[in-house]
């Protein structure tokens, strides 16, 4: 089992979800003051979800899901995405004086590909980042800490986030669902959201296999309560998928391959050679409150 460093207590700031008290990581296991305990598995997360945000016995992304987007990621399909947003961040943080450790949160973070690529990028780039994730689903979770073992994860529902008020300087949020509240809350003053939503091509040569009339998404510029948006930018590329298995892995990342018949997916597995993405990044920075 991967052993917890000397600084593990002071990189993440989670919180337990019984009573919201502060999290320390003591010998074998994150306690609180009030002796409530949750122990660490051997990957090295930490399950910090509370029975009543489970919408199901095992929430989140199937195993098969996540196997496959960690193939189809791993080979590096969407490094011009992650690329993009750890350019955006910086950008953001030279804004700023840091003579501490930023602290970057993923809200949603599946097997950990974006927030390690950012932190790397980062660190080339002279930032130090403690970087934390979590994730409703308990298969993204055990992937991302066996690969990342220098990065806290959790187990946890993005509508609840086990993380203490105003700890976070920046938190990224890459296709995965969000409470504005929540970011709110824990993001510090002045503090930076950067969400990547799909934009109107986004996959589309997908979509018009497998609807008669394909419907492209919609964008808006609109902004929560509390934030201010900085900048708002859409990033495209077309990827070129030249074996089954990248178009296997690409379509059951999706909720299609799970919906559609199987003379479609066939149908789909042949002929999915070029791709378009299409993303729409915003950054926005929360008010300073009061």
């Amino acid at each position: 089992m991967p052993q917890a460093s000397a600084t593990t207590s002071h990189n993440a700031s989670w919180i337990c979800p019984v009573c919201k008290q502060p999290l320390v990581w003591q010998l074998t296991a994150w306690r609180c003051d009030k002796q409530h305990s949750f122990d660490r598995a051997k990957e090295g997360y930490v399950n910090l979800l509370k029975v009543q945000d489970k919408n199901s016995k095992d929430p989140g992304d199937n195993k098969d899901m996540v196997m496959a987007r960690r193939a189809f990621l791993e080979q590096d399909h969407y490094l011009p995405l992650a690329t993009k947003v750890a350019d955006l961040l910086q950008d953001c943080c030279s804004q700023s004086e840091h003579d501490i450790p930023l602290s970057l949160f993923d809200a949603g973070c599946g097997e950990g590909y974006y927030l390690a690529k950012i932190k790397q990028q980062l660190a080339l780039n002279g930032l130090t980042v403690n970087a934390c994730g979590s994730d409703i689903s308990k298969s993204a979770m055990q992937k991302a800490a066996k690969k990342h073992p220098d990065i806290q994860y959790a187990v946890a529902s993005s509508f609840n986030l086990p993380l203490a008020n105003h700890s976070q300087d920046v938190l990224i949020q890459v296709f995965a669902p969000s409470s504005a509240a929540e970011i709110q809350r824990v993001l510090k003053d002045k503090g930076w959201w950067l969400s990547v939503t799909p934009a109107p091509e986004h996959l589309f040569e997908l979509k018009q296999q497998v609807y008669d009339q394909a419907q492209k998404h919609e964008t808006t510029s609109t902004v929560p309560e509390g934030f201010s948006l900085v900048s708002q930018t859409r990033l495209s590329f077309e990827m070129h998928l030249s074996t089954l298995e990248q178009r296997q892995n690409l379509l059951m990342m999706t909720p299609f391959y799970w919906t559609v018949s199987e003379e479609k997916k066939q149908l789909l597995l042949g002929n999915l050679e070029f791709v378009s993405t299409d993303f729409d990044i915003k950054v926005m920075q929360k008010k300073v409150e009061g």
